[in-house]
């Protein structure tokens, strides 16, 4: 306890700078929690990712036929196929773009993760002009239950002539954490039926589920090869695939690497001004630490003091820092543009824990050059003031 009273003293010595310095720990660290968040959050997505379904999309521009339901069923190892089209465009401004993911009766059995139950597919089916939105995305569009949600879509011809697409909002359902901007769901007869006869029955692409997911990328191969030399040529993927090329920057963006870099740069940053305040503070109190060794504080005790007035604002900001980062974290699907799919920080207890861990180890590492320093002091020639 015969610390503590010093170790404020020297804190409270230069209140402007310790303030300077505990703010850029702050910052800094809510950085650093947040790219290892985001980091954390691409991981969490892809351990969580299924390698038991498929997502079958056409090679080449344009979409699959509704046909190939039936041939994809057939494929060795297949359990279940749903097909998924969509309505895109934008809502009362071309910039403010929405779109709706059409999805017929079968997708209950691919993708149970989607946040509607038995009934609301039922309530689905028979209002084709329905649609369930997630509540980040009511909360964007400012939509209720009941209200009728209009999307001009220009590039799908619809049977009437018109390009307006009309929906009813039939409720708002929970977000996924693989949409974090929200998302929302119709019906896929209600889609099809309203274009024009020519481009019925064609443009979705499929969710397949396999009964073994060590089998999902063989199967995934087997689907390709079937359809090979078809009309319609496939390119399918498991959704595990999918989301570790898009985690590991298969998409030409490294984002691991990215966020990597920040948090080392903020690290860094953190150590540059932790060890140069620390240093400027020992320079300035060496006659009073010479006079601490003359009157019976070892060595190793004076060394723990200038340890301790490195990790006191480290690990104080880092806590403060870590607190803003969960708060970003936690509004941070209202930040995002419209349809980024970007998900949030991932503020699981590792990431807590590995921030204060570097927060520890900025302390000590920039406290070891003043400390080291003040172990070999000579008393008397600091005494004299030389």
């Amino acid at each position: 306890m015969k610390y503590l009273p010093l170790v404020w003293a020297a804190l409270r010595r230069k209140p402007v700078r310790l303030f300077l310095t505990l703010l850029s720990v702050v910052v800094a660290f809510a950085l650093f929690g947040a790219m290892v968040g985001f980091r954390a959050s691409l991981s969490h997505l892809v351990d969580t990712a299924r390698a038991d379904r498929i997502y079958v999309s056409s090679r080449f521009a344009g979409g699959l036929p509704y046909s190939m339901l039936d041939q994809l069923a057939r494929v060795p190892g297949v359990t279940h196929v749903a097909n998924q089209g969509g309505v895109g465009g934008y809502y009362q401004n071309p910039r403010n773009n929405v779109g709706v993911q059409m999805i017929d009766g079968a997708m209950y059995q691919v993708w149970p993760e989607l946040p509607l139950t038995a009934a609301q597919y039922e309530q689905l089916a028979a209002n084709r002009t329905g649609a369930f939105f997630s509540r980040n995305l009511a909360r964007r569009l400012k939509l209720k239950k009941g209200d009728v949600f209009p999307i001009k879509a220009p590039s799908i011809r619809r049977a009437d002539g018109t390009q307006t697409w009309a929906f009813t909002v039939l409720g708002i359902v929970p977000d996924m954490e693989t949409s974090p901007a929200g998302f929302a769901v119709g019906n896929l007869t209600y889609y099809n039926e309203s274009r024009i006869p020519a481009e019925r029955n064609t443009g979705g692409f499929f969710r397949v589920l396999v009964a073994d997911p060590a089998r999902g990328d063989a199967i995934a191969k087997l689907i390709d090869q079937t359809f090979a030399n078809s009309g319609t040529p496939t390119n399918s993927i498991t959704e595990k695939t999918a989301y570790e090329n898009g985690a590991g920057g298969g998409n030409g963006i490294d984002f691991p690497f990215i966020m990597e870099s920040i948090a080392g740069a903020g690290l860094f940053m953190i150590l540059f001004l932790t060890g140069n305040s620390i240093a400027q503070s020992v320079r300035e109190r060496i006659p009073e630490f010479a006079v601490l060794k003359t009157v019976g504080f070892s060595d190793s005790g004076v060394m723990a003091l200038v340890f301790a007035e490195a990790a006191v604002p480290c690990l104080a900001g880092a806590a403060i820092g870590l607190a803003l980062a969960t708060w970003l974290a936690a509004i941070f699907p209202r930040l995002l543009p419209p349809n980024v799919g970007f998900p949030a920080p991932y503020m699981s207890p590792a990431v807590y824990g590995i921030a204060l861990f570097f927060a520890a180890l900025v302390a000590l590492v920039s406290a070891v050059l003043p400390a080291t320093r003040i172990a070999r002091l000579d008393v008397a020639t600091a005494l004299s003031g030389r």
